[in-house]
């Protein structure tokens, strides 16, 4: 039978929390050092910036928030003139001030703040400096909207602005009245709180993964949490028994030797949940690209060529990716502004079929999503609230090798790059000798078109050059030292021998093949090796050097010995 779970992964400093819907992953949130959104500062305003109408305020974190001039809290006054104060006449540098973090900080972007704090009850959302009345647009009932506005109209405290919350549905006027009354008490906590911190430092931490999932979204619909820490199952046991105590006979300790996610095979759902490419369920594939601003969806048929017109196979193929690109979103928490390029529908019901299947998939969200437009070529454009780092940067780093650009030089340019730095040195330095060191593809590099850009570098620069390789170097490095040349290991004089294991490195860009050993690249005269037909390395060998320079050597395998390793 098909249930509803919340599995509850801990591995300190890491907690996972996985929402499993008919066996299959609806949604991930993944914590280990909080995520900010929510959580109220005291900050010292640091910088006044009027073209952009707005402050940057130090509230204790790596970067400067930024606050602009519409969320500064104000006097109570007219709307109107509140609205048009510039940032100059609202704030002054070295301020203190009350803020709340509204977007937390992602790359290279510091976070967003407020200065008119909010807090989330289990029914209610309460907001300082406001006097407006509001119902969650997930409820959808005429009636009951009605209903909620009348009682929010009639709790709500005269300084407050009351947002009736989706869980509000159906729920009695008294209950609704203990959770303002609660919000109403914690925001003058709150308040009092700040006034007596020095900026810059924290004033109040919204609720963890374990309280939200406690305050909002246990309902009738859960069948069952499972906690794989007992720590942490009794922390949640008491918050369960605070907040929702009609619940507390659903949560259950998991003590078995399988782990948690193991069981219930959602290690790879999480792995994939990081990859750039998805796959349909017939073929077709999502190609996922995330920057700081912007994230793109890109649809493709791939293997999938259905069986009937182009048209149907298009529009199947868009409707799996409306199912696994809103998926994907809530598993990866990606925020901001979201692409999805739909493959191109030439029919128009096909475009509304889409475009209305993917408002149900974005209203399944909890966190609020909104179909901005569809163009007629079928791209669509939508805004995600971003309450948290996505789950790429959190789990991932960029390469230190192509700094998250994805792509590296090719060794063919490194070797210029190289043979360019060179050149400069020895015209401004006058530098006569020189070890470099490279990657050895790069290396390689330098000495194709028959050794002619090496030694033809010497020729015109006046140069002395060591070249030696580096297989623990990165691809674009180059290491140059001036006034020095490193002499040629003594072991690969003429007519030396060297064993060559099977796990020696070799490098077949293309034909001369290299062997490296000691930092001399060794050209292996009559060797061919082609990794891509022959995946297994060469047979153990022995190696006769026939001649060494300081570019590098040259040799010949005069016999294979299985016996070597």
């Amino acid at each position: 039978m098909a249930q509803n779970l919340f599995l509850i992964s801990v591995e300190a400093p890491e907690m996972r929390i996985a929402e499993v819907r008919d066996n299959k992953l609806f949604d991930l949130n993944i914590e280990r050092s909080g995520r900010l959104l929510g959580d109220v500062f005291r900050g010292k305003v640091h910088d006044i910036v009027p073209g952009m109408d707005a402050a940057f305020v130090d509230i204790g974190l790596a970067r400067n928030a930024l606050i602009y001039a519409g969320d500064v809290a104000q006097p109570s006054g007219p709307v109107m003139k509140r609205q048009m104060s510039p940032i100059q006449d609202l704030l002054r540098v070295d301020e203190e001030v009350t803020v709340q973090v509204v977007r937390p900080p992602v790359g290279t972007k510091g976070a967003r703040i407020t200065g008119k704090i909010s807090l989330s009850g289990r029914f209610v959302v309460m907001n300082q400096s406001s006097d407006n009345v509001g119902v969650s647009k997930r409820i959808e009932d005429d009636k009951e909207r009605l209903r909620l506005r009348r009682i929010a109209e009639k709790l709500r405290p005269f300084d407050k602005g009351i947002i009736m919350r989706s869980e509000a549905f159906g729920v009695s006027e008294t209950d609704i009245s203990h959770d303002i009354d609660w919000l109403e008490k914690q925001m003058s906590a709150i308040l009092d709180r700040a006034r007596k911190s020095q900026a810059p430092a924290p004033v109040h931490r919204e609720l963890g993964l374990l309280g939200r999932l406690a305050r909002d979204r246990l309902n009738d619909s859960v069948d069952q949490v499972l906690i794989d820490s007992r720590e942490e199952y009794e922390t949640f046991l008491d918050l369960v028994k605070n907040i929702s105590p009609a619940f507390v006979d659903r949560v259950a300790f998991y003590d078995d030797k399988l782990p948690l996610f193991d069981r219930y095979r959602l290690n790879d759902d999480l792995e994939g949940a990081t990859k750039r490419r998805v796959p349909l369920a017939h073929g077709g594939t999502l190609v996922i690209d995330e920057t700081e601003a912007l994230c793109t969806i890109d649809v493709n048929t791939a293997h999938f060529t259905g069986k009937n017109r182009l048209a149907d196979t298009v529009l199947t193929t868009n409707l799996e990716a409306v199912e696994e690109a809103s998926r994907q979103l809530r598993l990866r928490d990606i925020g901001g502004i979201i692409v999805i390029d739909f493959i191109d529908m030439m029919r128009n019901r096909d475009r509304l079929k889409v475009l209305s299947e993917l408002e149900k998939a974005v209203k399944e969200d909890r966190t609020r999503t909104r179909i901005v437009q569809i163009s007629p070529s079928g791209l669509v454009e939508l805004t995600r609230q971003r309450e948290n780092v996505s789950l790429r940067h959190l789990r991932k780093k960029n390469c230190p090798c192509c700094h998250g650009d994805g792509v590296v030089q090719s060794p063919t340019t490194v070797g210029i790059e190289a043979r360019r730095k060179l050149r400069t040195m020895a015209r401004q330095d006058g530098m006569t000798e020189v070890t470099l060191t490279l990657f050895p593809e790069a290396a390689c590099a330098m000495l194709a078109n028959n050794k002619r850009w090496i030694t033809d570098l010497e020729k015109t620069a006046n140069l002395k050059i060591a070249l030696r390789a580096d297989a623990s170097y990165a691809l674009e490095a180059v290491d140059i030292l001036s006034d020095q040349l490193a002499d040629v290991p003594p072991e690969l004089r003429e007519g030396a021998q060297i064993a060559v294991s099977r796990h020696a490195a070799f490098f077949p860009v293309r034909s001369p093949h290299y062997l490296l050993h000691q930092g001399m690249l060794i050209e292996l005269e009559g060797f061919s090796y082609d990794s891509k037909e022959t995946p297994e390395p060469p047979r153990p060998a022995m190696v006769e050097i026939i001649e060494c320079n300081n570019h590098q050597c040259r040799g010949r395998i005069v016999a294979f010995h299985e016996n070597l390793q």
